[in-house]
């Protein structure tokens, strides 16, 4: 667990980027030998047809892929890495990690989430506020040693419950917010990948 004391150096809201630990979308062949089970969710995973060398890479590459119809994306782990840097990848590439972390840790303070309301919340102190305007449409929110923003009132759209709404409203705040928990992140995907399992494709 991480005590956090944020810096923000970017100005005004921004759609968060998105996690970018696998390679971005290409036309990648790959040879299936494992079947990868992440809870409820199997992928196929199987050793990218490139020559390693050619490719500047010192190991065989892996991609996974969730059944035989989506194409191949390409993992910077490897099986010199082991099963779960593999699977946390994976995890991290299928999810929105960070809203998935922030809403299973963050703690309300304050306040009741409901039109007209405002809520204080913390994520291992990290700490912000959200309020929504007494008719539900519109709603700010004010990070650390900042001043109340408004919030993308397509966001505000998109999500009606005023919980998933403070998420959101911290995890698309700015483009470098995922930085502010990366490797709280990581390790949350390794404990989730602690319990995925594996078994070859005959």
């Amino acid at each position: 667990m991480t005590v956090h004391h944020p810096t923000f150096d970017d100005a005004g809201p921004a759609a968060a980027l998105e996690n970018a630990s696998a390679e971005p979308g290409q036309d990648i062949e790959a040879a299936p030998f494992a079947k990868l089970t992440i809870g409820e969710t199997a992928f196929e995973v199987g050793t990218v047809l490139t020559d390693p060398v050619a490719a500047g890479e010192s190991h065989e590459m892996l991609a996974f892929r969730p059944d035989p119809q989506t194409p191949w994306k390409q993992l910077r782990a490897g099986l010199e890495d082991g099963w779960r840097p593999v699977a946390a990848e994976v995890v991290r590439n299928t999810r929105d990690a960070l809203h998935d972390y922030v809403g299973m840790h963050m703690i309300r303070r304050s306040g009741s989430f409901r039109a007209g309301g405002r809520v204080s919340l913390t994520l291992f102190g990290f700490d912000w506020e959200v309020r929504l305007s007494s008719d539900g449409k519109r709603a700010q929110v004010r990070l650390p040693d900042m001043s109340w923003e408004e919030v993308d009132p397509k966001l505000v759209e998109e999500h009606r419950d005023f919980k998933e709404l403070a998420i959101a409203s911290l995890v698309k705040s700015r483009p470098s917010i995922h930085k502010v928990f990366e490797d709280d992140v990581e390790a949350w995907a390794l404990r989730l990948a602690a319990g995925a399992s594996v078994v070859p494709i005959m």
